[in-house]
């Protein structure tokens, strides 16, 4: 048998109104963020068709045109997990 403690109702109802502190929790760096995925998972995917401005094509086609696309995909990655405010844009 366990020995954890069993909590009351009450004592959760508290624990729950408590906040919490994330003041000694540090932020995740790019590198740390990208080992949250598997190296084999896959996440699903969905055909879009858009516009782009040919010049912001053109960007991510610098280093090469294969792979663009995913390139696209992993600066808008990027945008999200940073906490890019679209409301704004």
């Amino acid at each position: 048998m366990s020995t954890a403690n069993i909590l009351t109702v009450e004592e959760i109802v508290t624990l729950k109104k408590r906040p919490i502190n994330f003041s000694d929790i540090p932020e995740l760096t790019d590198a740390q963020a990208k080992e949250l995925y598997p190296k084999n998972w896959k996440p699903k995917k969905q055909a879009v068709s858009v516009r782009i401005d040919m010049d912001t094509i053109d960007w991510l086609k610098e280093p090469g045109d294969k792979g663009y696309l995913q390139r696209l995909n992993a600066v808008l990655r990027w945008a999200r997990i940073k906490g890019c405010p679209i409301e704004r844009l």
